[in-house]
């Protein structure tokens, strides 16, 4: 199991690379339920005196609910298949976390460092629960390789293609 990364690289100048094609080629598996709510910025965790990792530009909320031209019905249905894919593939994508803000009571989470998903009992992520999006994170490695972005997501949908 890899460690989990955080927020423990400096500030970035911008959307790392990888991080940008992860984004692009994410919203693409999702057939556009998924949409690009927010990545890079300098800034910190909300209600938090720390870094949020969105200043390292390893970082993407993507929403699933419908707004305008934005999202597709029944979103959710598709994030929840987003975040099996993810977790499933995690070492292939670099995946260090995300965070599911919707589920009751408190959210849950999926960290490289225990590689497992664990719902909340008590109140642990702002947002949830009823937040409408996913948190995303990469590693370092990755989001500075776009060409291994393009790779796992190749590799992820040649083994879903029938032979």
């Amino acid at each position: 199991m890899r460690q989990y990364t955080g927020n423990t690289d400096a500030p970035a100048k911008g959307l790392r690379p990888g991080m940008r094609v992860f984004i692009e080629e994410i919203i693409k598996e999702s057939g556009g339920a998924l949409w690009n709510n927010g990545d890079f910025g300098v800034r910190n965790m909300r209600s938090k005196n720390t870094m949020s990792v969105h200043a390292t530009g390893r970082a993407v909320d993507l929403s699933y609910r419908r707004l305008g031209n934005k999202g597709k019905p029944n979103g959710r249905r598709e994030a929840i298949r987003i975040c099996k894919l993810l977790a499933q593939n995690a070492e292939l994508f670099g995946l260090e976390l995300i965070i599911d803000y919707m589920p009751k009571p408190h959210g849950r989470t999926w960290k490289c460092g225990r590689n497992s998903w664990t719902r909340y009992s008590k109140h642990t992520v702002t947002g949830a629960p009823g937040g409408d999006w996913l948190h995303v994170e990469l590693s370092p490695e990755m989001a500075d390789a776009p060409d291994k972005v393009r790779k796992a997501f190749q590799q992820i949908r040649a083994q879903a293609t029938p032979q």
